[in-house]
């Protein structure tokens, strides 16, 4: 009989978490390998302080930060960015083997690195604010950024307390 709740045959929690990391993922359950959208983060901050192929994008974000993504995603991607023009790139001749793209990042791609890396910067908020709240650390006496920001500048309500910039 099926589970009229979440859709499965009577698989429980744990089968669930199996089926989605087989690929056959839940819309509750989060998605395996790093997400496409962050694939154009990545790519960027790759090619900050560097010039590289895409062969060599992949087995560097592989083999230190294990992100695994398919090849033609890669390149499909890199193709984007040098449209959008926050890449270029220009064929490198090699005296044996074939000839290959090497890839930098221009000045519109350096601003979007900034862009990425604020939004980013906070997601990795929530989502400490979200462990935090997970592990139990959480408690009404962790201050709130807001509640922080308000501390720092000496803004208290009428009671004395600290005001939350909420009205």
């Amino acid at each position: 009989m099926k589970n009229a709740v979440d859709g499965h045959e009577g698989l429980p929690p744990d089968d669930r978490l199996e089926e989605a990391a087989h690929g056959k993922a839940d819309a509750g359950l989060p998605p395996r390998g790093t997400p496409k959208n962050y694939l154009m983060a990545w790519l960027l901050v790759m090619l900050k302080d560097l010039n590289l192929h895409g062969y060599e994008i992949m087995k560097e974000l592989k083999e230190n930060f294990a992100v695994v993504s398919d090849p033609g995603t890669v390149y499909r991607a890199l193709r984007q960015l040098e449209r959008d023009g926050y890449i270029s790139s220009w064929w490198d001749p090699k005296e044996q083997g074939p000839a290959r793209r090497i890839y930098t990042l221009t000045d519109a791609g350096g601003d979007a690195l900034k862009l990425w890396s604020s939004a980013l910067e906070q997601y990795r908020s929530n989502l400490d604010a979200f462990f935090s709240l997970y592990t139990g650390a959480w408690s009404k006496e962790h201050p709130r950024q807001d509640e922080e920001a308000s501390r720092a500048s000496g803004q208290r309500d009428r009671g004395g307390e600290p005001r939350s910039g909420k009205h």
